[in-house]
């Protein structure tokens, strides 16, 4: 006696396999319109997609400033002082490094996303052109009083206004700096 095999499901058809795909607007590969969609969590293509570079911590990371901003006006330090203001916040509230030209000491307290700077000990060299100019920046911010403080990625953006005022703001002011990488 023979015994019967319950039945195998019939192939889909190609035809039938690609208008249920169609209706779910994708193709066989997991495209969209042609262009790569995540095939689940995670992945590009079945690849998987880099993750978002972690925030740098604000203390005990090398800051190098590459951009100032005054009245709302941001511009890239000058090419002759590039890489020459630098600074460090520990995580003990010493902040020390280079204003473009003189090296400098100083506390800093933290509180919140509010950063204030203590008065300022610095070396007395004569500084001219670019590098001066940065620094007599850097000096008149750090004297200001509380920056708004704010890390994304690599790049610490500090903000100080006239009586508080934002960034955008006529008399406002601040830098952008860009953490030192495991290289340097």
């Amino acid at each position: 006696m023979r015994t019967q095999r319950p039945a195998l499901p019939a192939a889909v058809p190609a035809a039938v396999l690609a208008a249920l795909l169609a209706l779910a607007g994708t193709t066989a590969c997991g495209a969209q319109d042609g262009a790569p969609r995540p095939v689940h969590s995670g992945t590009v293509d079945g690849k998987p997609s880099p993750e978002p570079p972690a925030d740098a911590p604000l203390t005990d990371t090398e800051w190098t400033v590459t951009a100032l901003a005054q009245g709302g006006t941001a511009s890239a330090v000058p090419a002759d002082a590039t890489g020459k203001a630098r600074f460090t916040i520990t995580h003990d509230g010493s902040v020390s490094g280079g204003l473009g030209c003189n090296r400098f000491t100083a506390r800093a307290t933290v509180v919140g996303a509010s950063l204030g700077f203590g008065p300022l000990a610095t070396t007395r060299m004569a500084c001219t052109g670019p590098a001066g100019e940065v620094e007599r920046a850097l000096t008149t911010l750090f004297a200001r009083g509380p920056l708004g403080w704010k890390v994304e990625g690599r790049t610490l953006t500090l903000t100080g206004g006239a009586d508080g005022a934002d960034a955008g703001a006529a008399g406002a002011a601040g830098l952008t700096a860009e953490a030192a990488s495991a290289a340097e």
